[in-house]
């Protein structure tokens, strides 16, 4: 026989807020003009400041800060819109990229960074004082990373337990990497014992 204490609920892929798909472009317009000055800001750095501002908000309070769908990619979560969006914000003038050369990498791989440089205010309408606070928090956050220490920073739990390409709930926020102490995991297996869920 299954128990069922709680009522089933289907997991969070994307919130309706308002502003729509425009949250997320003024997003990347105020992320792009705050890191003006940051020694690096490439795409893949983008994607996780917003994808951390949008999960530490819904881990934090149930609300995310754009609310759009994520995906798993092979260097962080990323919202799945992100590239149609910088194209089309770049065919309407809204945004332009900065290309810089880094030099190689240890397998003599080209390392290069598109810089999205912001050519319109963001529009901060949609946005709470709360929002602007988890932005803010990601945006210092990732401030002295390049985009392979952002890449990496985001592969904890939540992303290792998907495939690229999978959606990621915003659920996924809940799961921690920190490592249980020795009177904690000793506390959870005798519940499991007790409850029968080991054969111990």
């Amino acid at each position: 026989m299954v128990r069922r204490d709680r009522e089933h609920r289907t997991l969070t892929y994307k919130v309706d807020l308002p502003g729509g798909q425009s949250r997320l472009k003024d997003l990347v317009l105020y992320v792009s003009a705050k890191c003006r000055t940051a020694p690096r800001l490439g795409l893949i750095k983008l994607n996780k400041i917003i994808w951390r501002a949008d999960f530490r908000a819904f881990e934090r309070r149930g609300l995310p800060v754009s609310g759009r769908y994520y995906q798993r990619l092979k260097f962080g979560p990323a919202p799945i819109e992100m590239p149609p969006i910088l194209a089309e914000m770049a065919q309407q003038g809204l945004l332009e990229f900065e290309i810089t050369d880094f030099g190689f990498d240890d397998d003599g791989k080209s390392i290069k960074e598109r810089r999205p440089i912001p050519l319109a205010k963001p529009s901060l309408q949609w946005f709470s004082p709360d929002d602007l606070v988890f932005v803010d928090e990601s945006i210092d956050h990732y401030w002295n990373m390049t985009g392979m220490e952002t890449s990496d920073d985001s592969h904890g739990i939540a992303w290792r337990t998907r495939s690229n390409g999978d959606p990621m709930p915003y659920e996924s926020s809940h799961l921690s990497d920190e490592t249980l102490d020795g009177e904690i995991l000793a506390h959870l297996a005798e519940i499991g014992r007790e409850r029968g869920w080991s054969s111990e």
